[in-house]
């Protein structure tokens, strides 16, 4: 929902700025005088459109960018402030100024020198809008090429939970990490999109790609846990740059929740598969043993890699429940007993939004740089 606000605010503002800036330019060249009047008189009202849309841009768009450093984001949240700077001191006012100066019919050498550079500042934030439009598209997966894959077969690895597995196109290549958006054509409506975006479980050299998620009753979860072998699937992507960092002298400490340990099986089975020499634990929470996907999974690949370390816990155990573990929230006291220095790792954390927000938090709070935390939040259980 917020992704959807912040998009719907920007592309109001951004809209608005270029009914502005075009009205401007076409009544000056075009109109006489008391048209240009006129057109003044409209953008200051258009303010009380204008200024709210930017502020929910504004808030929106930091709040979903917390935690996270990749190339896009970083470029979008650089672009912000300069956007807000430009609006607050440079156009609103300019609004008000130039809107009095024409009802008073005051067209001279100070009119269309600030008219000038109100027009330039417009134009810059109508090209940082647009480039910060076109890394949303890019962010979202929606501008990526699609492709038809075909379903070969699925299974239930935790309580609730499905894997899926598909055939490769020829020329699929991801890295460990990032995801696809799977769209179903015809799956049961609710309101819903019928596409989700779904992390790639598998390795980038494994032969077919699998996906993973928990059920729900959205009528594409539905859809999806009902589909048999053979079905006829669309993918868009691979997207996205939750990925391991290059620097193996770095350890990474992997902090999941739930389905958020679909990416982290990737990059897992990847970095095994490879050798790589990167230093990884991972801290894995879930309630129970039998609702953990790739539980079994994770241990043996914690046999078969000793770089790798697995802190599995359950912290809602029935009596019936065999678990030999912690049992506690993922905070700062469990990493400290297992981590021998908190600021030497990179920090990567993926599962529900609440989780992932209280988990950043923490981090904050134990010392660690906002850059060594990278984050994905996952909605829609």
């Amino acid at each position: 929902m917020k992704t959807r606000i912040h998009a719907i605010a920007g592309t109001i503002g951004f809209l608005t700025i270029l009914l502005f800036w075009t009205s401007t330019v076409l009544s000056e060249l075009f109109a006489s005088h008391a048209t240009v009047a006129t057109v003044k008189s409209a953008i200051l009202m258009g303010m009380f459109v204008l200024i709210p849309a930017m502020a929910i841009v504004g808030g929106s768009g930091f709040s979903l960018a917390a935690g996270r450093n990749e190339a896009l984001v970083s470029a979008k949240k650089k672009r912000m402030p300069i956007i807000g700077a430009n609006g607050l001191l440079v156009l609103v006012p300019m609004a008000f100024f130039l809107e009095s100066k024409a009802a008073a019919g005051q067209f001279d050498a100070t009119f269309y020198s600030l008219q000038a550079v109100e027009l330039l500042a417009g134009a810059t934030n109508l090209v940082l809008m647009g480039l910060n439009m076109r890394d949303g598209i890019r962010l979202s997966g929606k501008a990526a090429p699609t492709t038809q894959v075909t379903l070969t077969s699925s299974e239930t690895i935790a309580t609730g939970t499905m894997a899926f597995h598909m055939t490769k196109p020829a020329g699929f290549q991801h890295q460990a990490g990032q995801w696809i958006r799977l769209t179903i054509a015809d799956a049961a409506e609710d309101g819903k999109a019928s596409s989700r975006i779904l992390s790639i479980v598998s390795a980038p050299d494994e032969p077919q790609i699998t996906v993973a998620t928990r059920l729900s009753d959205s009528a594409f979860k539905r859809s999806l846990s009902t589909l048999t072998d053979g079905a006829e699937l669309t993918i868009a992507g691979p997207s996205g740059t939750f990925t391991l960092h290059e620097d193996a002298s770095r350890p990474a400490v992997f902090i999941a929740g739930g389905i958020g340990i679909t990416p982290f099986m990737s990059m897992l089975r990847n970095v095994t598969a490879t050798k790589a020499p990167h230093k990884i634990a991972l801290f894995y929470s879930n309630r129970a043993p039998a609702g953990a996907p790739f539980l079994s999974e994770l241990e043996e690949l914690q046999k078969a890699n000793s770089n790798f370390q697995l802190i599995a816990t359950m912290t809602d155990l029935d009596a019936q429940d065999s678990w030999v573990g912690e049992t506690s929230k993922i905070d700062q006291d469990m990493l400290q007993r297992h981590l021998k220095d908190l600021d030497a790792p990179i920090y990567y954390c993926v599962g529900p939004a609440g989780m992932v927000t209280a988990t950043q938090k923490m981090l904050r709070a134990a010392g660690v740089a906002e850059q060594d935390i990278r984050v994905e939040s996952f909605t829609g259980y």
